[in-house]
């Protein structure tokens, strides 16, 4: 079967398993995993090979510039400490730990080939992390820590990782020279990615406000900043990273608003897609896997990754509890046992999934050394990478939401939006109240809105409840809009049918009817949680 077919088989399953994805009630990773290792169990599609190149140079690139975008830079300036201290220090830690143990507990095992699944292992997945706690009531400093370690973890664990090659390939390894290339490494990642960020800041009034262009450009970026800081030595991994941040902290003023949601709505597909596929082919990889692996040494090697993937919980579970910076700075009021600082510790002490990066770098490690010689071990760290991986995913993952609804770690974003309305609404006064009316109707305009704006800031200083009798009529108005725009729809699919009006014109009033009906679905969607909200 061509891989093209095999894609589109796969691609197939993939729709099928989103669209039961809620009745199971399973986190879609995990899902699709567990559906790839049932089709290569049962060779109903033959799998499709997981080469590094595809997941460092084709996969890795837009997730993590995606979820650089959506990173906020206050916050994650703020949390930088705690973030650097797990994507950094937690990581090195975790590399030299499990080398140790590996080193001690199974035969023949190297100590540069024990520093290679060290540095294999020791990252979370970026994609699971997020995959799996999206949607659930996370408070927004945790969501930070979390999304900012599963951006700069990947950096730190492929460059041990590489200095650990280099001693397997070449036979020599140097601390001195492993920390030097680090710094190196990193700042040339860091350098690379604004450069390249500030160039395209440069170039960009060459689009002309051209949606498409730009679009087009942003998504081709991460892949020609990754492909060109690995070509020059550095990581591709920051400045990707760091090319996500500069350019999302100057979207504001960068992009139009139609730029804006088009990017919105095309990443959004792109990561939904990636996301899906990237873990259903993971799954799938078990066959190759264990074709090199006699089948009387599979089970002692399963327990190995039982083991490794207890002890890398264990690490994290250390580090967070005995780092200072860690611990709480100050005295909790809260007289329950699980207090505050206490459920956040949880939280994220449990999250720390492996995934496909780490499968990745032990599938890129090479078959020979410099000499000829064949890397015996390389199938045995591929299978206990990949026994982890399954290990965490199914183990923390399908644990974790339960884990942060049963302690319902205090979510602050209701309290925050409500900040963020009176803020936009008090500026909003102001600037009316400045604005200079050249004409009788437009000063009768900034009357009437200004009244309004007032009346909207008396409500919020009052405490109004949103549930209240202006809230429903507000969702009947909204409802109301939406039926007549499904009537205008369908008058649109009579004229067309009819012939009265091109093709064109019509699908330009279908667009501006499509973004009128989604605008209202979110407004009503804001009001029905504000009612289920009060309900509670």
């Amino acid at each position: 079967m061509a891989e093209i077919e095999k894609m589109i088989w796969i691609s197939i399953i993939l729709i099928i398993i989103i669209s039961v994805k809620d009745k199971l009630k399973l986190a879609l990773p995990i899902l699709l995993v567990l559906a790839g290792l049932i089709l290569s169990l049962t060779r109903l599609i033959p799998s499709i090979e997981m080469s590094p190149e595809m997941i460092f140079y084709v996969v890795l690139p837009p997730i993590l510039f995606d979820a650089a975008w959506n990173t906020s830079i206050p916050d994650f300036k703020k949390e930088l400490p705690k973030i650097s201290t797990l994507a950094v220090g937690l990581v090195f830690l975790t590399t030299t730990i499990i080398a140790l143990i590996v080193h001690s507990i199974i035969p023949e095992f190297s100590w540069p080939m024990a520093f290679v699944l060290g540095a294999v292992v020791s990252p979370p997945d970026a994609v699971a992390a997020t995959s799996i706690t999206k949607n659930l009531p996370l408070p927004r400093k945790l969501t930070t820590i979390l999304e900012g370690e599963s951006l700069l973890n990947d950096a730190s664990a492929l460059i041990a990782y590489k200095c650990a090659v280099i001693a397997i390939v070449n036979g020599a390894f140097s601390f001195w020279n492993a920390g030097f290339q680090f710094i190196i490494v990193s700042m040339g990642g860091l350098a690379a990615g604004s450069v390249i960020g500030f160039v395209f800041l440069k170039l960009h009034k060459y689009f002309n406000g051209n949606s498409s262009a730009e679009t087009f450009a942003v998504v081709l970026l991460p892949f020609a900043t990754y492909s060109l800081a690995e070509h020059l030595g550095c990581s591709g991994v920051l400045a990707v990273v760091i090319l996500g941040m500069f350019l999302s902290w100057n979207s504001f003023s960068l992009f139009s608003a139609g730029s804006r949601i088009q990017m919105g709505h095309f990443w959004d597909v792109i990561i939904f897609v990636l996301n899906g596929l990237i873990f259903l082919i993971l799954g799938m990889q078990l066959p190759k896997i264990i074709s090199d692996i006699p089948s009387s040494a599979i089970p002692v090697l399963v327990l190995y990754g039982f083991f490794i993937g207890i002890i890398l919980v264990f690490i994290r579970l250390f580090v967070l509890a005995v780092f200072p910076i860690f611990s709480r700075t100050q005295p909790e009021k809260e007289k329950n046992f699980l207090t505050r600082h206490k459920k956040e510790y949880i939280i994220l002490s449990w999250s720390g999934m492996r995934g496909v990066v780490s499968l990745a770098a032990a599938l890129a490690l090479p078959f020979q050394d410099d000499k000829g010689f064949i890397i015996e071990q390389r199938s045995t760290v591929l299978f206990i990478t990949f026994v982890v991986i399954i290990f965490t995913l199914f183990i923390q993952g399908l644990t974790l939401p339960k884990l942060i609804k049963l302690i319902k770690p205090a979510a602050e974003e209701e309290q925050n939006e409500k900040e963020l309305n009176k803020l936009l609404l008090e500026q909003s006064v102001l600037f009316l109240k400045d604005l200079k009316a050249d004409h009788k109707m437009t000063q009768s305009i900034i009357n009437t809105m200004t009244q309004k704006l007032e009346k909207e800031k008396l409500i919020q200083q009052h405490g109004a409840q949103p549930y209240t009798y202006k809230t429903y009529w507000k969702k009947g108005y909204y409802e109301l809009e939406l039926k007549l725009a499904d009537h205008q729809r369908k008058e649109l699919v009579r004229s067309y049918h009819k012939g009265d009006f091109s093709l064109e014109m019509i699908r330009k009033k279908e667009w501006e009817l499509d973004f009128w009906t989604t605008t209202i679905d979110q407004e009503i969607e804001a009001l029905n949680s504000h009612i289920s909200v009060t309900k509670e």
